[in-house]
């Protein structure tokens, strides 16, 4: 019995070992196989009983046709997920998300593609089956993260679509938590468009990252500039009034 015990174990640390092993290469397959860029992850570990996840050293580089491979350095994620929560509520719960991103390189080629719209496009194609079916009314999201925080350092936009090349940096230093998320929109907090606002102010963020969510940085932009403005506007019509009330004191 005590030998059957020991052999069980060897296999299975075995098995655990093998998994370890080929898991990062087979992620990364399967994500060039879908999305046609380049990715790279340095350490990846996954337990499929506790729903524990880590990874170090992604990095995801452009396909041919760009002028660059830049587009993403992500330094750690660790992401706590309930293993049973999509057979039980029908969308994937996580406990706990902690994404740190080093870089991003937003890049446009000279026909106006952008490596992010053919990211999210890639992603896309490979859900249009899930997406035919509309979900029933009350139906939940497809995720909720109860616990999210997440860091972005560094934001480049390298625009190659005119005559001559144009890069600039952002420094952002996005450090910010949340909770209960289901939408990507829920992470424009006030703190967050506050860090992107010279992104925002120099650069058409609808046309660098096509969908809902750079259609929510232009609106969140567009937003931003009409209270300013409504503030100023107040403003004045106040200072006005003031100066109004101090000639008649005077008269």
């Amino acid at each position: 019995m005590a030998k059957a015990c020991l052999f069980l174990g060897g296999v299975l640390a075995l098995a655990a070992l093998v998994w370890m092993v080929l898991l990062p290469t087979v992620v990364e397959h399967e994500l060039r196989a879908v999305t046609g860029f380049d990715v790279r992850v340095a350490v990846l570990a996954a337990n499929p009983f506790t729903g524990r996840v880590v990874v170090r050293g992604l990095v995801a580089s452009n396909p041919p046709g760009y002028p660059r491979p830049d587009f993403v350095e992500m330094r750690e994620l660790h992401a706590d997920v309930n293993v049973f929560s999509w057979v039980l509520s029908g969308r994937v719960v996580v406990s706990s998300l902690d994404v740190d991103i080093g870089r991003v390189v937003l890049m446009r080629r000279h026909d106006g593609k952008t490596n992010a719209g053919d990211f999210m496009a890639a992603f896309k194609r490979g859900g249009q089956a899930a997406e035919a079916a509309p979900p029933a009314p009350g139906k939940p999201a497809g995720y909720l993260v109860k616990s999210l925080r997440l860091r972005l350092e560094q934001l480049v936009v390298a625009d190659y679509s005119g005559t001559n090349p144009e890069e600039r940096t952002y420094d952002l230093r996005i450090d910010q938590t949340y909770a209960n998320i289901s939408d990507p929109k829920q992470l424009l907090v006030p703190g967050v468009v506050r860090s992107l606002r010279g992104f925002l102010q120099n650069h058409d963020a609808a046309r660098l990252l096509p969908g809902d969510f750079g259609s929510a940085l232009a609106s969140a932009v567009g937003d931003a500039a009409l209270i300013k403005d409504e503030v100023k506007e107040t403003g004045k019509k106040a200072g006005k009034l003031f100066k109004g009330l101090l000639q008649k004191l005077e008269q």
